[in-house]
């Protein structure tokens, strides 16, 4: 079976189960976003070769978005899930997501100020994981009157996700011995030692 297919030349694609849209269709971004984030959760993972991320449960996770994507993709997923024809999204996922990061939570200092995205590869790769769970949260968002039944599980679980994603983010950096830089306001900074030159001129 050959990869391309020209269906798509045109602009268009179709929806499981129902007529063409464009591809810059809302549901369209929103399932594209989430499978943008999973890739992005396949790059963490190939950064991470002594496993600090917690390979299975990430996995869990990609399965997640997966599941997640097939229904915003599917014009009326509950009925194509009765048929079995795409798989069932079970709601304790949000649970155990919570459960991850209280163990996670456990392995932390207390944060007492906001961080600096950064540190390690698979950590700072996670920080951008966690932005573009954010974005596809707001792309989601944006099917709620088309799609209200998405609150109950879509939006929570991507809610909880990124919150896991930056904690997951910490936990890797603090085993990797990465010290977190924290963000403080301007009036908080140290100021320049007197007589110090200013990097950004020629002096």
């Amino acid at each position: 079976m050959k990869i391309y297919t020209r269906t798509g030349d045109d602009g268009r694609t179709k929806l499981y189960g129902g007529d063409p849209v464009f591809k810059d269709d809302p549901r369209v971004a929103a399932y594209g976003t989430l499978d943008e984030l999973n890739a992005t959760l396949g790059f963490a993972l190939a950064l991470d070769p002594d496993s600090r991320l917690g390979m299975e449960e990430l996995r869990a996770v990609q399965e997640d978005l997966f599941v997640l994507g097939s229904r915003l993709a599917t014009m009326d997923p509950d009925r194509m899930e009765k048929k079995g024809t795409i798989p069932r999204f079970e709601k304790n996922r949000v649970e155990q997501l919570e459960a991850w990061i209280d163990r996670l939570d456990e392995e932390l200092d207390p944060l007492d100020s906001f961080i600096l995205p950064g540190g390690g590869p698979a950590g700072a790769q996670l920080h951008v994981a966690r932005t573009i769970c954010r974005r596809a949260e707001r792309k989601i968002t944006s099917l709620l009157r088309e799609r209200p039944e998405l609150v109950e599980v879509a939006l929570p679980y991507m809610n909880r996700l990124s919150d896991l994603l930056f904690t997951l983010a910490r936990a890797v950096n603090a085993r990797e011995g990465r010290p977190e830089d924290k963000w403080l306001p301007m009036r908080e900074r140290q100021p320049a030692p007197a007589g110090a030159s200013d990097p950004n001129t020629d002096d």
